[in-house]
């Protein structure tokens, strides 16, 4: 599919128009290579020359896209090998079983392996709500058939993923543990996003083949043994682990994958339960109770771990300890803490500063909670990929703001409008590519509030 030419399902366009029952049907009933149709993302990797392809499915039936005869091996239909090569679904507020019907591409023979999503509860809010899925593995960064480090995920992660650490150490590429693929299943995307994710229940197809990428995957990744399992990366908090892996393994699928609504986020992939991505805090959260603020969080593991400290902040920058609580020492299974704030009138920001036995300390990410007329938004962290600036907002309501980024004069260097800040955590990212390094100015804003940090670009 030509990457200028949208294909659009129920909705008119300038190409297309058809009526909202309209559905793409494949006809899959010929079992030989090339006795079946099929659609093909433009497999150029690189965002300059392939700035990305929407497949756009206007129909919220989960019978949009239907194909007779059975997804085997031989039978692909939808190939795509790049993040930036979507299908975009209007799913809305509908419920029901979404099949998308992907397979290899490009690495012959090549294989189908379906993505399944069951909306089980449908979401809410926003203005044109949508699933927008994805998914790439090595030749997503190369042509042909994967390159001899095509086992490294750390190469070729989404653009919200930043490591791909083990879960012992939180510091080893774990990438071996880990299948050569993974998938973007979005419901927070721009303009597309829900107010409120639904919940789903997914299940993976995969290729065998690529659990064993040129030799460098370990051997226990895919056996008998049924050990892969899911994991999704939480761009907020940096993490792979802060909830346990999902799904069984079942043959060449894992399913019975179902985050909650509030984990439901957008990168995922395969890896060995036996040794999953990292592992570290699996809860860190607060909310206002009365007139004081309850904070939890909850450990999946813990390591010569001897206590954590409470800090607290009223604008961000300076800290102040307000309370302790031992830690486990060592454990491997999962651990609730808790902890009262009972001076909470107004807006204020707490981290956990954790220790080890030997003095060494980490300290958690910031969650903004208050009590009373303060409470409100507030930009929490801000940090530049290399190619993107990623910004975590902390709220106690849901509205919508202006992102702008803007040099020391004022200029107006990247500006994206209506974004949706929800109650809680929400991350936002804007491309930085085209910008020079330097020091420059993020605001966010809308009629009844404004906001702004200071951020350095790499």
């Amino acid at each position: 599919m030509h990457r200028t030419l949208p294909l659009i399902f129920g909705i008119c366009s300038a190409v297309l128009c058809y009526g909202q029952a309209a559905r793409l049907v494949f006809d899959g009933t010929g079992p030989a290579l090339g006795q079946h149709p099929y659609v093909v993302f433009n497999p150029d990797p690189d965002l300059v020359t392939n700035p990305g392809a929407y497949l756009v499915i206007g129909n919220s039936n989960a019978n949009a896209i239907t194909f007779t005869g059975s997804l085997t091996a031989s039978t692909p239909i939808i190939k795509s090998e790049a993040e930036q090569n979507k299908v975009r679904w209007a799913t809305g507020t509908a419920t029901g079983t979404y099949v998308l019907p992907y397979s290899t591409g490009g690495w012959a023979p090549d294989a189908a392996m379906p993505l399944t999503v069951a909306i089980t509860t449908a979401g809410s809010g926003g203005a044109a709500p949508s699933l927008i899925f994805s998914t790439f593995n090595s030749l997503g960064k190369t042509t042909g058939g994967p390159v001899a480090t095509g086992w490294n995920n750390n190469n070729y992660r989404p653009s919200d993923v930043t490591h791909m650490n083990d879960m012992p150490t939180g510091s080893v590429n774990n990438s071996s543990n880990a299948i050569d693929r993974f998938w973007t299943i979005d419901a927070s995307e721009g303009g597309y996003a829900y107010g409120t994710r639904p919940t789903v229940n997914i299940t993976f197809g995969f290729d065998p083949r690529e659990t064993d990428v040129n030799g460098g995957n370990t051997a226990a990744l895919y056996t008998t043994n049924n050990n892969l399992v899911a994991q999704r990366f939480n761009a907020g908090t940096n993490q792979w682990y802060d909830i346990a892996p999902l799904g069984t393994q079942t043959g060449n699928t894992v399913g019975g994958v179902t985050p909650s609504a509030a984990n439901f986020f957008r990168s995922w992939t395969l890896s060995n339960k036996n040794l999953p991505l990292p592992i570290q805090l699996v809860k860190w959260e607060g909310r206002c109770t009365g007139n004081v603020v309850e904070l939890n969080w909850t450990t999946a593991s813990e390591q010569d771990n001897a206590y954590f400290t409470i800090e607290k902040s009223r604008d961000g920058a300076d800290w102040a300890a307000i309370g302790t609580v031992e830690g486990a020492g060592n454990s491997s299974s999962m651990i609730g803490y808790g902890f009262t704030d009972h001076d909470a009138q107004s807006l204020a920001y707490y981290r956990l500063r954790q220790t080890d036995i030997n003095g060494t300390t980490t300290v958690s990410n910031t969650v903004a909670v208050g009590c009373g007329e303060g409470h409100g938004t507030a930009i929490v962290n801000a940090w530049d990929d290399g190619g993107h600036l990623n910004l975590v907002v902390s709220s106690t309501t849901d509205g919508l703001f202006d992102l702008v980024l803007m040099d020391a004069q004022g200029k107006v260097m990247a500006a994206r409008t209506s974004q949706l800040i929800v109650s809680g955590t929400t991350t936002l990212r804007l491309e930085t590519q085209p910008i020079a390094t330097g020091i420059y100015v993020v605001q966010l804003y809308n009629a009844a509030h404004s906001m702004s940090r200071r951020v350095h670009l790499d």
